[in-house]
């Protein structure tokens, strides 16, 4: 069974150090309701990247290759190596609900890429392009704060917190593809 590529490869995108800059939802609860997933064609749903990586989080960082299709798929990538690093700190703090929260929300700063940084896994995935670099960090801390935002959604503000928070961290010992943000620290 090959990974979970992205749906959105259909369209060109404005790069930035050859990552796609895509529109996302902002402030918005995520859609990960598996009955409607399984019943429509994700293209006709109103997704976005940070959806999508959410949805397929779970079946992809069981795979220890991920074919780059499209541009979207670094995007996908990047995405899914925050999210795991988020269930990292969740694991740690699992007890401590507020605290947990507290600590994924600093990941929004302490998970920053910088090319100068030799040993993070995007400078695999880009083309470094100096003029470039401030625009794509604000275009990545924004979708990590997105991604904060709907994840807390996910694990600790639905109704159902227990059995999403007990079947999320069962993959925070996982890392998608072996990456791992080196600049983030544990308090």
């Amino acid at each position: 069974m090959p990974a979970y590529n992205s749906i959105f490869t259909e369209e060109k995108y404005y790069t930035l150090c050859g990552m796609p800059v895509m529109n996302f939802f902002q402030n918005k609860p995520p859609t990960m309701d598996s009955s409607l997933l399984k019943n429509a064609n994700l293209k006709e749903l109103e997704l976005d990247i940070i959806d999508e990586a959410l949805i397929y989080f779970r079946a992809n960082v069981l795979f220890k290759n991920f074919p780059i299709k499209s541009d979207a798929d670094k995007l996908l990538i990047y995405i899914s190596v925050f999210i795991s690093k988020c269930l990292e700190v969740a694991y740690s703090y699992s007890n401590e609900y507020e605290k947990a929260k507290i600590y994924i929300k600093n990941l929004i700063e302490d998970c920053e890429w910088t090319p100068n940084l030799k040993s993070h896994f995007l400078n695999n995935l880009l083309n470094v392009q100096n003029s470039e670099v401030n625009e794509l960090q604000n275009f990545l801390k924004s979708i990590r704060k997105e991604t904060v935002s709907r994840l807390i959604y996910i694990l600790y503000d639905s109704e159902s917190k227990t059995l999403d928070l007990k079947y999320w961290l069962g993959y925070a010992r996982k890392k998608f593809l072996g990456y791992d943000f080196p600049t983030t620290r544990i308090r």
